[in-house]
């Protein structure tokens, strides 16, 4: 089918090019459209383009941009020479922009910048990044390796020129590393100093200022070089006057024929490749949107990270910790991380209740909750990046297989209190009704003391093992979820803790907790009020329930009389 589709779209388009040399083209079905000013390689006439607009196909389809990247130095009057290659995503030719990616030179930048002349820019293009943008300070480094952006090219044995792209990074140089300054450069993508194509390279925006056809879209015409004028001079167009020479007669119905065959083998395959048009298109507009959406959110106070940083971070995800998405990491600065990698319904939640819910979190203070550090939105790719706690998740200390690693009785009643403390901090404390749903052992952090942190990422829902989660998550019959729901998860956090340890204080708080109906379950604050009483809480008057098994699914449920291990 796709050979079908592909002699099709070669048999129309050479016959129809004797009709009009300059119809817009593109690479592959999901490309972007090519036309003025822009023309393509060895397919259009130098009369249907703009000079230096020329775009060419690569073997696999993707849109590559030969130009001289507008790339200024220190004073940002000194015009530095550098050609690079793009890949073009898209082109928007109302606002007359690129969103483009995966930089790749094809020239090194200068040693020094003695050979150049103070110029103002020429260029008609300049560059629009997508988050930061506030260009690099190059420095030649003996000991640098680790830090900063290897600028390939410039490099030797004997020494690294680095990038660095903030005075944040330059500090964290350590005092052996012996680099000075060469110069500051404008914003250029990371692959522009490594020369690396990567697929999740960095995106940013490509504007032309000239020829300026912004009137002509909005007139809903198009754009043109000027017949019998200059060489670079243009005019609107109704797009009838760019029609060649007609066909000739004995062409014309041979074309006709050909252009209706290929219209029908076309019909058969439309609904095919609808599908698949349509979530090319709907991935494009997405990434557009979360870029805008994070745009509007770029003074918040957890940092973005790309895809790229966080497979740095987790030395590409190799320090797995016990929970499957979690993964140990280390920043730039050598702080030890913890990178929570989202999955599922996590990646198709909407971006904009992604970006807040990020913020809340980190503006959320207190001892007993796990610092939110930074975030990645990529595509479908989703992070969380929080504070590294030591001594790891709170499930290594309550097992049976790690008595010797014990912390000890009191101890473990001081760890419930404070893991209680933090749940009711987010009960109260925050401007939105954040509920964690996901309280279990695994996400309980400890540091060299004992003392516990909870991970809060209430977005992914309920997705513990199954004795954690409230029955009314999976049924309204049980009442309306609320902060009740955590209480039960707590609930059962202590009687996993009694199960295995036998601690007796917490046994009638646990039962208290896991009431099956919401209504007969304490709130947080009285939960605290009873561990932290002297006197040994009441049994609640129908204490029992039994562990059953049901569909090959694990289902707590009240039952009279019945206490079952």
């Amino acid at each position: 089918m796709n050979k079908i589709l592909l002699f099709t779209f070669i048999s129309i388009a050479h016959f129809t090019t004797s009709q009009n040399d300059c119809l817009p083209t593109r690479c592959s079905p999901s490309g972007p459209v090519i036309r003025f000013p822009f023309r393509l390689k060895d397919h259009h006439p130098e009369r249907c383009g703009y000079p230096g607009f020329e775009l060419s196909c690569t073997s696999s389809g993707i849109t590559k941009f030969d130009l001289q990247f507008p790339l200024t130095a220190s004073t940002n009057k000194i015009m530095v020479p550098f050609n690079t290659t793009i890949s073009v995503g898209s082109i928007d030719y109302k606002s007359q922009k690129i969103l483009a990616s995966n930089a790749i030179p094809r020239s090194c930048l200068p040693e020094n910048l003695n050979t150049l002349t103070l110029n103002s820019s020429n260029s008609a293009f300049e560059v629009e990044a997508l988050g930061y943008s506030d260009g690099y300070t190059l420095f030649n480094c003996t000991n640098a390796r680790d830090y900063g952006i290897n600028v390939t090219c410039l490099s030797r044995s004997s020494y690294q020129v680095m990038a660095f792209a903030s005075v944040y990074e330059i500090t964290a140089l350590p005092p052996y590393s012996s680099c000075f300054k060469m110069y500051n450069v404008s914003y250029v993508p990371d692959s522009v100093f490594n020369g690396r194509d990567d697929e999740y390279g960095t995106r940013f925006y490509v504007r032309w200022r000239k020829p300026y056809c912004g009137n002509c879209e909005e007139e809903g015409k198009f754009c043109r070089l000027k017949d019998n004028g200059a060489a670079d001079e243009t005019e609107c167009s109704t797009g009838e006057s760019q029609q060649g020479k007609g066909a000739s007669r004995k062409q014309q119905p041979l074309i006709a024929g050909l252009i209706t065959a290929g219209t029908v083998l076309l019909l058969f395959i439309t609904a095919a490749l609808y599908f698949t048009f349509t979530l090319m298109k709907r991935k494009k507009n997405d990434y557009e949107k979360i870029e805008n959406i994070i745009e509007n959110h770029k003074d918040m106070k957890p940092r973005r990270y790309s895809y790229a940083d966080i497979k740095k971070i987790t030395n590409n995800f190799s320090e797995k910790l016990e929970p499957g998405t979690l993964h140990e990491g280390m920043l730039i600065d050598k702080t030890h991380v913890i990178v929570k990698m989202l999955n599922g319904n996590d990646c198709e939640r909407n971006v904009d209740d992604f970006i807040e819910e990020v913020e809340r979190i980190g503006r959320m203070q207190h001892e007993n909750i796990l610092q939110l550090i930074g975030y990645c939105v990529n595509g479908s790719k989703r992070a969380l990046v929080y504070e590294f706690l030591p001594r790891g998740p709170l499930e290594k200390f309550i097992s049976l297989q790690n008595q010797s690693q014990n912390p000890g009785w009191e101890k473990l009643l001081q760890i419930s209190i404070a893991i209680a403390k933090g749940i009711d901090y987010i009960h109260r404390a925050c401007t939105k009704n954040t509920l964690s749903l996901d309280i279990n052992p695994l996400n309980i952090f400890l540091d060299h003391n004992f003392h516990p942190k909870t991970l809060v990422f209430s977005m992914s829902g309920a997705q513990g093992e199954m004795k954690y989660i409230a029955p009314e998550i999976f049924s309204s019959t049980f009442g309306v979820v609320s902060e009740k729901a955590d209480v039960y998860s707590f609930g059962m956090l202590l009687m996993d803790i009694v199960g295995r340890h036998k601690v007796k204080k917490l046994l009638p708080v646990g039962l208290w907790c896991v009431q099956w109906f919401p209504c007969d379950r304490p709130s947080i604050k009285e939960v605290i009020q009873m561990l932290e009483g002297e006197n040994m809480p009441v049994m609640p008057s129908n204490p029992s329930f039994c562990l059953c098994q049901f569909q090959q699914t694990q289902i707590l449920y009240y039952s009279s009389g019945c206490l079952r291990s």
